[in-house]
């Protein structure tokens, strides 16, 4: 009989002991989580203001990465412009310098819009007209882009809606025209 009222008393501490850590354990997350309530009980005023905060940030970004979108687009025409002024040059050009594109003014021929001093780039060694499709080609008999060469000395496609410097910012994006004219101008 000793030996079980031992046992009974053994049992009973070991069993304080595990309520007594039980109890702390408790007390611990109710700390926890009012510190969480006190953190999360903002007003709802406070709340929409920082929802509405948020909504600014993430309008702010979304039209700062469309207009870097824009420029890339505007950046990449520039690049084939240069690309077809090249190709459409026999002999490139000569000398230690480069060569220049400017966008084609509207009823001005290319000879004499390069004569306007651009950089020392006097002499028109080409006109040209050229488009490219958006999206990665998916074979190698698709058409990704249209181009035309033009002389120096005609007023070719004087078309308004081929005029870069007359587009809308946005309309390399929307597409509202098909072809841009460039001059392709080189140093005497």
């Amino acid at each position: 009989m000793k030996v079980i009222v031992l046992f009974a008393y053994v049992s009973l501490a070991l069993a304080g002991g595990k309520l007594k850590k039980l109890k702390n354990e408790m007390a611990d997350l109710e700390d926890k989580f009012a510190t969480v309530m006190n953190d999360t009980s903002s007003s709802l005023e406070e709340l929409q203001a920082d929802v509405d905060g948020l909504i600014t940030a993430f309008n702010a970004f979304k039209e700062a990465q469309a207009k870097k979108d824009i420029d890339n687009q505007w950046q990449a025409l520039h690049m084939a412009a240069a690309a077809a002024c090249r190709g459409s040059t026999p002999q490139g050009g000569k000398g230690p310098w480069s060569n220049s594109v400017v966008p084609k003014e509207n009823g001005v021929k290319c000879d004499d819009q390069c004569k306007r001093e651009i950089g020392g780039r006097t002499v028109c060694k080409a006109e040209v007209s050229l488009t490219g499709y958006p999206g990665k080609a998916t074979s190698y008999t698709q058409i990704v882009g249209h181009y035309y060469n033009y002389e120096c000395d005609k007023g070719w496609n004087a078309d308004i809606n081929n005029n870069e410097v007359a587009a809308e910012e946005d309309a390399i994006i929307t597409r509202k025209t098909t072809y841009y004219r460039f001059c392709c101008c080189a140093k005497p």
